[in-house]
């Protein structure tokens, strides 16, 4: 079981949320981790929440949700690499000021990972 915190009150919690949305939405089918679908909801929520621009919650979309490199993202939406950094940083921030809102402070989450899913930490 790898378990991971996520201070969900600054941007750079939220980019370890995004960046690990599918193996949290993995855990409610391996361990029926509740938990990880309330976060979940409340991440769709956040974002739904935020005020994002169309193109912020495109790069949103693009990266966490296709798993696409800030690259990949800036060849398909035709624009720098960054601009995809700048918009993806800004949509950060208005979701962490969601979760501040909310008065959301650090959250945990436990899930498995194969050996060739790790790359990193991650908390």
């Amino acid at each position: 079981m790898y378990e991971v915190k996520y201070a969900l009150n600054s941007a750079d919690g939220v980019k370890k949320l995004l960046r690990d949305r599918h193996h949290i939405s993995s855990a409610r089918f391996q361990s029926g981790d509740y938990n990880a679908v309330d976060m979940l909801v409340d991440l769709s929520s956040a974002i739904n929440s935020a005020g994002l621009s169309e193109v912020q919650a495109e790069v949103v979309a693009w990266i966490s949700g296709a798993d696409m490199t800030q690259q990949q993202t800036a060849e398909i939406m035709h624009v720098t690499r960054q601009a995809i950094t700048k918009a993806y940083e800004v949509a950060c921030e208005k979701i962490a000021a969601v979760y501040r809102k909310w008065e959301y402070g650090e959250v945990c989450v436990g899930y498995l990972l194969e050996d060739e899913d790790y790359e990193g930490e991650a908390a």
